[in-house]
């Protein structure tokens, strides 16, 4: 038997496999034309959590309604022979379920199911697994369609790299909506133009307030779900800064945060504050923008500055010269001290709050006592 000629309609598999990233269904209509592709009578992809051992999503083909509320009523799944292999297994190629049955002692329910269901052996994959769960597709046969043979096991092992790269893909959807959903509701009620972005800077979601922002600016814009500023310096200032702020996130450096000021033509500049985001099941790492207008809106003053952080009055009027988005030499003029005088205040001020940058310390002041 050729492997190259048992799966003749590999590319119409592979057509409907990536389909199920935008499909309705998800992976049902690709199970189908596998299990009919494979001469088998059903299919399954199940999402498995290991502790405890439960089932807790299914995309199937050939099973019953009624089979599946008897299996998922009665946690069948904790009984399956495929299931407990799989979970104690790396990802892998396809294999045979049949080899396992000999040292299987199945209770009295499972035997049943599987005598009226007259099932014989299983062509099944670990497709993935995370901290918590694993990944498992299953393509059963019959007694008259016979146990699979090596060679159509290598037929479908052909499309393994794809079936991972699809559930992992479809995984990575799901955990961006997610996200997103689940920020929403809180990032809707602020006031400030607030942005979420996932790992990769990439905008997961936005609220009324930064969209209305975007709609108005010229200093800055979004395209491709990512930020563009007019100012190129800007720019790559703001991929500096959102990379380390995702780093932090994602627990690979201690916290930080980072503020730019975006120059607009006659008008404050505006202030944009990057913080991260605690990497978790819903989102892996990431950042969250504010955007601050002071047009309107007084800064934090330094005796405010002063008494909040514990700062001596001449270490607070540094402090209040940041936060308006001023520079070493800018304060140094406008205060009437040098340079080196400042830069050492700066210093004492990083001792006290316990920060080791500019823009983390503006980020500090700014989220401690802007109203």
């Amino acid at each position: 038997m050729n492997p190259a000629q048992i799966l003749q309609n590999e590319p119409d598999l592979l057509h409907a496999l990536y389909g199920a990233l935008t499909h309705p269904q998800g992976f049902h209509t690709f199970l189908e034309k596998l299990t009919n592709a494979i001469k088998g009578c059903a299919a399954q992809l199940l999402v498995i959590n290991r502790q405890p051992l439960r089932m807790e999503h299914l995309w199937y083909h050939g099973l019953s309604e009624e089979f599946i509320t008897w299996y998922l009523e009665n946690n069948m799944i904790a009984q399956d022979v495929v299931t407990n292999q799989a979970v104690k297994q790396a990802p892998g190629l396809f294999q045979a379920a049949l080899p396992l049955l000999p040292d299987f002692q199945p209770d009295e329910d499972y035997s049943k199911w599987e005598n009226e269901q007259d099932m014989l052996d299983s062509a099944w994959l670990l497709v993935d697994t995370t901290r918590t769960h694993s990944f498992v597709l299953t393509i059963q046969r019959t007694v008259a369609q016979g146990p699979y043979q090596q060679a159509e096991l290598d037929a479908l092992n052909r499309l393994v790299p794809h079936i991972r790269q699809t559930v992992q893909l479809y995984r990575q959807l799901e955990t961006r909506n997610q996200a997103a959903s689940s920020l929403a509701a809180i990032i809707d009620v602020l006031p400030d133009a607030t942005f979420v972005l996932d790992s990769m800077a990439t905008i997961l979601y936005s609220n009324k307030a930064a969209r209305e922002l975007i709609a108005r600016e010229r200093c800055l814009g979004i395209r491709d779900e990512r930020f563009r500023f007019a100012e190129s310096d800007v720019q790559s200032a703001f991929f500096r800064a959102s990379a380390q702020v995702v780093r932090s996130s994602m627990g690979k450096e201690a916290y930080c945060s980072e503020t730019l000021f975006l120059k607009r033509e006659g008008r404050s500049p505006l202030i944009f504050v990057i913080r991260p985001i605690e990497s978790s099941d819903l989102l892996a790492g990431g950042a969250l923008v504010s955007a601050y207008e002071t047009d309107n809106r007084p800064l934090p003053r330094a005796e405010h500055i002063a008494t909040y952080f514990e700062l001596t009055p001449a270490e607070a009027q540094v402090c209040e010269q940041l936060v308006s988005g001023k520079d070493v030499q800018t304060i140094s003029e406008q205060l009437g001290r040098s340079v080196s005088t400042v830069r050492s205040q700066i210093k004492q001020v990083f001792q006290k709050t316990g920060c080791s940058r500019q823009g983390e310390l503006i980020s500090r002041i700014l989220a401690a006592l802007l109203r």
